[in-house]
């Protein structure tokens, strides 16, 4: 009878060890600074040229659209001509180049325009998501001063200049897609010419 509760207790103790052992999956691990370096310079060899406005879907935004009279959900198509120039490092030390500067053609008048890329870390880990975030503005040069016109103003009260957006550029690179994270636009989709 001893025998029998010795057999049943050594059962049970090898079905409870063999219950408790969990399989060891290996962890992945990312290197995200390497990760970051990869994703920004492989959509900075693909942004120079010029970028047509093809379609800028806004939405009413009370303090700045009424300015303009955007009242409703609004699509606007062949706004603008958005020109990169060069893309420099804005780090230290210099290991990815992500500062964009370009100019932005708008009803025949240029401005200088440029943005700091800085890498989607959902797009690293998971696979989703636009390639990087940015904030899109004017970059006059410091020091200097000039008279607000009427198309810059628009480009301003229309949101598209001063807003943060997530941005994806096609694998050919000849699109390109910026979702509006907080402002009126809603998104651009750019052709390259």
């Amino acid at each position: 009878m001893k025998i029998n509760y010795i057999i049943y207790f050594l059962v049970a103790c090898i079905f409870l060890v063999n219950a408790c052992k969990k399989e060891t999956v290996p962890v992945k691990t990312i290197d995200y600074k390497k990760a970051e370096i990869e994703l920004i310079d492989s959509m900075g060899r693909l942004l120079p040229g010029l970028w047509l406005m093809k379609k800028v879907d806004v939405k009413p935004f009370p303090s700045s659209t009424n300015e303009i009279n955007i009242y409703k959900d609004t699509t606007l198509t062949d706004l603008a001509i958005l020109t990169i120039s060069y893309i420099n490092s804005n780090t230290i030390p210099a290991t990815v180049k992500n500062d964009v500067f370009g100019n932005i053609r708008f009803k025949n008048k240029t401005y200088p325009v440029g943005f700091t890329m800085g890498a989607n870390y959902q797009r690293i880990s998971q696979k989703g998501g636009g390639q990087v975030f940015a904030l899109f503005e004017y970059r006059f040069p410091s020091g200097t001063s000039h008279i607000t016109e009427p198309e810059e103003n628009y480009l301003s009260n229309l949101t598209l200049i001063g807003n943060n957006y997530e941005m994806e550029v096609s694998k050919d690179g000849k699109s390109m897609v910026w979702k509006g994270l907080n402002r009126a636009i809603k998104e651009i989709r750019f052709e390259k010419m």
